[in-house]
């Protein structure tokens, strides 16, 4: 056909199906409907899991089983001040995973520096500085180590701190000998743990902070952009340029200081040093709430915010059902479907933004 010739007009089917203007006037009111839905659909998604947190804290309040216990000051002090150990592992855990590596040493790592803290006061008379000090720089080590076998020797991280974190159990066993180490710990460092600041639990404030100082380096720094980027195409990452195995080996030791970091703070809380806490148990609650997180606030990306939410709504939500008369198993189960929905619903959210779904 020349530029000459005529166009034709378009043929009806035999069902009298519209012309191409027409169906345009006919969807232009749906596509306008759509565009005023996004800005709403974009809110919910951003913000059902406050939404439920909300819902589930109201629920437990009122509920007939709870109404009398749950909502007094000395439960919801006590949730706070009890998960900061726990958010501190979820914000550990979430470096690595911000540029898609697995730290599952992050329980065993807060295990064995807790014993180590409070061995280190009872047993060497080590001043407190020395006592926190000592254990934050042993994670970041541990730390290293994992990095350096994930980035440079390219073993899978899921394995490496699994085998590590099943070590360091073993290790916790043999420096307490199954007996929990309660004499000589720093009545300073208790304090802390089990004091309050203007009415709320001072682990609540330290675990605010750190939440902080991990928002500004993922959000505001070229490094925590540079995991970001990683993440999102670790090939690319490298082709322009970015030192991909130093930034992953970097982000591993920042998750074991931040695990070791932890296990002092369960020492602040409990006041003792114990072999039954700080395991792979904890790794799990911690990567439930990371992954539950990416789900909220920026869906389909690892975030601080999100997962400080998603620890609490997980806490509360298990609380409300203890204090409901639910058997202690609710824990491990509403823990596990936690994070089997929470991976579900965020590989749904970053393949539809990716156009891959």
């Amino acid at each position: 056909m020349t530029a000459s010739e005529p166009t034709p007009p378009p043929l009806p089917n035999d069902e009298g199906a519209p012309t191409s203007t027409a169906l345009a006037e006919s969807t232009e009111p749906a596509a306008t409907r759509s565009g005023e839905s996004q800005p709403v659909m974009a809110f919910i998604e951003k913000y059902a899991l406050v939404m439920l947190f909300a819902v589930v804290f109201i629920f437990f309040c009122f509920w007939s089983k709870t109404s009398a216990t749950f909502p007094t000051k000395a439960n919801i002090t006590n949730v706070l001040g009890d998960q900061a150990v726990i958010g501190i592992l979820a914000l550990a855990i979430l470096i690595p995973l911000v540029c898609g590596e697995f730290d599952f040493s992050v329980g065993p790592v807060a295990g064995l520096t807790q014993v180590l803290c409070a061995g280190f006061m009872s047993r060497l008379g080590f001043p407190l500085f020395l006592a926190i000090l000592v254990p934050v720089l042993i994670g970041m080590v541990i730390g290293l180590s994992n990095g350096n076998t994930v980035a440079r020797v390219g073993v899978n991280s899921l394995i490496v701190t699994l085998g590590v974190g099943t070590v360091l159990a073993g290790v916790v066993q043999w420096y307490t000998d199954g007996q929990s180490i309660i004499t000589g710990i720093s009545p300073t460092l208790t304090r802390l743990g089990s004091g309050d600041w203007f009415g709320l639990p001072r682990t609540l404030y330290i675990l605010l902070i750190v939440a902080a100082l991990v928002y500004y380096l993922l959000e505001h720094t070229p490094y925590g952009r540079y995991l970001h980027s990683i993440g999102s195409n670790r090939e690319a990452a490298r082709l322009v340029g970015l030192p991909v195995e130093r930034l992953v080996l970097i982000s591993f030791m920042l998750s074991g200081a931040l695990a070791g970091f932890a296990g002092v703070l369960l020492v602040a809380r409990n006041g003792s040093g114990s072999p039954l806490v700080g395991t792979v148990i904890d790794t799990l609650q911690a990567l439930a709430a990371a992954y539950l997180g990416a789900t909220a606030i920026k869906p389909g990306r690892f975030n601080v915010v999100g997962t400080i939410v998603a620890i609490y709504f997980l806490a509360f939500s298990v609380t409300g059902l203890t204090l409901a008369g639910v058997s202690n198993w609710i824990n491990d189960v509403f823990n596990g479907a936690a994070l089997f929905i929470a991976v579900l619903v965020s590989t749904i959210i970053g393949r539809r933004r990716t156009g891959t779904i």
